[in-house]
């Protein structure tokens, strides 16, 4: 009966070692994750902005530690289980000795001893049952704070898929001044061009202008010579005419 108390005792100590173990793994990965819970609203526009992979990753890891909190959970459960079934064993060993005709001195003695141990046996039963309470609480937060995140993936991808279709018509716009940029560029290159080729005629006009003008002048300088001789030669006719 001593042996399944030791042993009882022995895997409660073991129980309790992996216990220590896993609060100290928690609280490191809370403090390197942050407070377990629903994420504030003020850190949600600067998760938004982050990439998507890293926030699945993170979700990832979450649901990864809220199955490691159950499996310990479940596991607790069972050393519970085994603890009580020992702690039956225990109480009918207790009953055996207690019925037999042993002496009265050695029967206290070895009621005192099982009373001990089974104070001891309750105590550390009672130590599981917080412990699990308080895992069970963790596995809630956790759960609570998967479930926040994955609202910020969604508020997330969201917000992405808003900003692409302000892009795209961003870019539509962009596409379209540009368009309208070179068609006025052609019309001004066009204009331009038509500029130069009036610009062009209208010399090439003044200059046979000028030079019709000259030819006029010439020719009506030639006309006026001309009628000044032919003026010439009719006065000295008459002038002849009348000396005769």
């Amino acid at each position: 009966m001593s042996e399944i108390v030791e042993s009882c005792n022995a895997a409660g100590d073991s129980c309790e070692v992996q216990e220590v173990s896993g609060k100290l793994e928690l609280n490191t990965e809370t403090a390197g994750a942050g407070e377990p819970g629903i994420a504030p609203a003020d850190k949600k526009p600067e998760i938004a902005e982050k990439s998507q992979a890293p926030e699945k990753e993170l979700v990832a890891l979450f649901q990864q530690k809220l199955q490691e909190r159950t499996r310990e959970r479940d596991d607790y459960k069972k050393k519970i289980q085994e603890t009580e079934a020992k702690l039956s064993a225990l109480q009918a060993s207790y009953d055996a000795v207690t019925s037999n005709g042993d002496d009265e001195m050695s029967l206290r003695r070895q009621i005192e001893d099982f009373k001990t141990k089974l104070n001891q046996a309750e105590q550390k039963l009672e130590g599981r049952s917080r412990l699990i309470a308080n895992q069970e609480c963790q596995i809630s937060a956790l759960a609570k704070q998967v479930s926040s995140l994955k609202e910020v993936v969604a508020i997330t991808k969201n917000l992405l898929e808003i900003r692409n279709m302000e892009v795209k018509h961003l870019q539509e716009d962009v596409n379209s001044m540009e368009s309208k940029i070179s068609a006025e560029r052609s019309r001004h290159d066009e204009m331009i061009n038509r500029m130069n080729a009036a610009a062009k005629l209208n010399a090439d006009l003044k200059t046979e202008y000028e030079t019709q003008l000259s030819l006029f002048q010439n020719l009506r300088k030639k006309y006026e010579e001309k009628v000044s001789l032919l003026s010439d030669k009719s006065e000295s006719e008459a002038n002849n005419s009348c000396g005769k």
